[in-house]
Order: C-alpha cells, then sequence, then structure tokens
C-alpha cells in the first residue's frame, strides 16, 4: 500500500470515455488527487494543462475512440498534454483502447497512438470500461515502484482517519476543546481501504511550524542580505487570512505573510545584530509559500474560485469552515 497520495493529472479527449474516466476517479478516490485535461474550446485550456502537468507527480493518459478538439495549433489538448508531460519526464500510465478495425477512428488518432506505442512509454491496453479497474491497479502501483517521487502528500494517521469521519460539529468539538479525549473511539461505516489512505489532515490552532524568510537589515549606513527561519502559529496564519479582502491571488496571499512575519523579523534580526537600526522587505521563502499554500487547500482554510492567464490572477477565497473556525475560536476565548 503507498504510503502518500499524489497528484495525478488525467490526459484525455473532452467528452470521450466517460465511462473510463468515472472508473478512473472512482479508483483513485482514496489513492491520488486527480486533475482533468479540459475541453480544447476553452481559452485557457493549454495553460490549465502546462500548470497541472507542472505540477503533478505522475500523469495517467486515456486513449479510446476521440482525438479531441482540435486546436489552432493543429493539435488537440490530449496530444499537447502527452508532449508536456514527455519534455517534463513525468512518470506516465497509458490505457490504450483496442481498435480492431481502425477504419472506425480517425486519422489524427491513429497517428497519435502509433506516436506512443514507437517512444519509450509503459502502455495498457483494454477493451471496455470493465477492464479498466483491473489495469490500474497494475499500472498505478507498477509506476509507484518504478517511479519513486518526492512529492504527495502523507497517508493518515489514526487520528486522521477519525476526524476524516466525524460531523463539522465533531471537528469543531475536536479541535477546539483543550481536554480532548484520546480513549473514546467513534465507530464509522466507512470501509477500512479507503480510510487507510484518506489524507485529509486536520490543522490545529495551536501548533506551531518554521519557516524560511529573507529580509534587508541596514546597519550603520550598510545594507545587508539576511536569511533566516521564524516560528508562525496556524491560529496567526488564519487570523491573517481573515484580514485580506474576500478574494485574493497567490501574491496578495504572499503578502499578507510578509505582513505578519515583518515586525517578528524585525525583533528577531535586532536581537541578535544590535546595531541594526532598520529592516525592510521581509518575505517568505518561496518553496514556504508553495508548501503553505497547498496545506491550506488540503485543510479546506482556502479554495480556488477562478483560473487566470497567469498564476497571479488565479483568485482564491477563505472557505465558511476556516471562517467558523476563527469564530469559534474567539467565542471560546472570550468566554
Amino acid at each position: 500500500m503507498p504510503h502518500r497520495r499524489y497528484h495525478i493529472h488525467v490526459i484525455c479527449a473532452d467528452n470521450d470515455q466517460l465511462l473510463v474516466l468515472d472508473s478512473v476517479a472512482i479508483f483513485f478516490q482514496a489513492r491520488a488527487f486527480l486533475t482533468y485535461d479540459v475541453s480544447s474550446k476553452l481559452p485557457k485550456a493549454s495553460l490549465y494543462g502546462r500548470q497541472c502537468i507542472d505540477s503533478c507527480d505522475y500523469a495517467l493518459m486515456i486513449i479510446g475512440d476521440s482525438y479531441g478538439t482540435v486546436q489552432k495549433t493543429g493539435v488537440s489538448q490530449m496530444h499537447l498534454s502527452y508532449l508536456n508531460a514527455k519534455a517534463k519526464l513525468k512518470p506516465l500510465l497509458i490505457l490504450v483502447k483496442n481498435h480492431y478495425q481502425e477504419a472506425g477512428i480517425s486519422r489524427q488518432l491513429q497517428e497519435l497512438v502509433k506516436l506512443v506505442s514507437k517512444q519509450d512509454n509503459q502502455i495498457y491496453y483494454y477493451d471496455t470500461e470493465d477492464d479498466i479497474e483491473a489495469l490500474l491497479v497494475q499500472a498505478y502501483y507498477n509506476a509507484i515502484a518504478s517511479h519513486k517521487v518526492t512529492g504527495g502528500w502523507m497517508r493518515a494517521t489514526e487520528e486522521m482517519i477519525k476526524f476524516s469521519n466525524q460531523t463539522v460539529a465533531e471537528r469543531f468539538a475536536d479541535l477546539l476543546s483543550k481536554n480532548k479525549s484520546m480513549n473514546t473511539k467513534k465507530e464509522s461505516s466507512v470501509d477500512e481501504d479507503f480510510g487507510a489512505d484518506n489524507v485529509s489532515k486536520p490543522i490545529m490552532l495551536t501548533e506551531t511550524f518554521d519557516i524560511q524568510y529573507s529580509a534587508q537589515a541596514y546597519e550603520g549606513g550598510n545594507l545587508k542580505d539576511v536569511t533566516r527561519s521564524i516560528t508562525l502559529s496556524w491560529q496567526e496564519i488564519l487570523a491573517a487570512l481573515v484580514k485580506i479582502p474576500s478574494t485574493f491571488s497567490s501574491y496578495g496571499l504572499q503578502n499578507a505573510i510578509n505582513r505578519l512575519i515583518a515586525p517578528k523579523a524585525e525583533i528577531d534580526i535586532k536581537s541578535d545584530m544590535p546595531n541594526v537600526h532598520a529592516v525592510s522587505r521581509c518575505q517568505i521563502s518561496q518553496d514556504d509559500l508553495n508548501h503553505l499554500q497547498r496545506q491550506l487547500v488540503s485543510a479546506n482554510w482556502i479554495q480556488l474560485t477562478t483560473y487566470g492567464t497567469r498564476l497571479s490572477q488565479e483568485l482564491w477565497k477563505l472557505t465558511f469552515y476556516a471562517k467558523n473556525l476563527l469564530e469559534n475560536e474567539n467565542s471560546q476565548t472570550s468566554e
């Protein structure tokens, strides 16, 4: 059983093999996070597909009965995503439907199948959607054994599994209680195999974590670049998020975190460098910002509302769940 849950991008033609895609979604429900190619008719389809492939751990390509909608470039999104995945050297699983009479499929699809077959790919063939589950078991576990990646989310602990089986009210009670009992075990009807791979990870507001940041320190008329680590709590992060406008970009999230760490960074730097008279340009490291953003999404604190032509134009918002966490914490504190 894999110890991590990975991001898999599904390369597919629009409006084709819908039952196969449903079977894929069911198989990976507790094993991976899935994204899919979208219709080539959408103006941002190529950008979205490229971003998903850039961030995914594995790619899964499904070649069925359709080549997909042809773009202005003369190729479909499925074809383009395949080329991107190969260029990015992504571990690639390919399912190809058997076509015993090629006259029934387009010339472009025939050429794509020939291209995929000639290149160094691990291909699994199927006749109908009934074959998919058995093929996925073989393909997926072979892939993670042959192509180990450093990404992914850790498998759930028993505490996380218990959390995933609770109602929202029960989650609030556990998160906010300072004397949570670990001796009671909630009954669950959820299948054990599903629970074993569930990675919904609750964030305790009182927990702390370290991040790296850079800053500029002015000492005796000279400017020094410094890099240090600082400790933050999730409660501080949530309070900072609430102050952001209703929708915000990744750049807006970065600015909010930078404003949060600036006063802490100034105290920290001046304590070690007493001759420093000013500190400016405090910035969280990009790696830590990306990791933080993934954690916020995984914990259901923020959600994506729209995609833009650039990463800075993708808009996020605070979830109702996160807002209630802070409101309940504030009311608990005031009592």
